[in-house]
């Protein structure tokens, strides 16, 4: 997963922050399939495991705010 801003700098400028982590994914198995964007979200498990690894995500009810 990539968010970016307005204003965000591309790849080879420069930057003002740290790339923790870098997430690719698919609506398509083994990633969930629910969230296609019509209403369920995909929701970490385990914040603190590999965010690339399919296994540690799953469909949720959308809580925005919350974690």
């Amino acid at each position: 997963v990539r968010l970016s801003r307005p204003g965000d700098q591309e790849y080879g400028q420069e930057r003002y922050y740290i790339r923790a982590e870098q997430v690719s994914y698919d609506d398509v198995a083994p990633w969930p399939t629910e969230p296609d964007g019509t209403g369920q979200v995909l929701q970490r498990i385990d914040p603190a495991a590999y965010g690339n690894d399919a296994q540690n995500w799953q469909a949720a009810t959308p809580s925005p705010g919350s974690l």
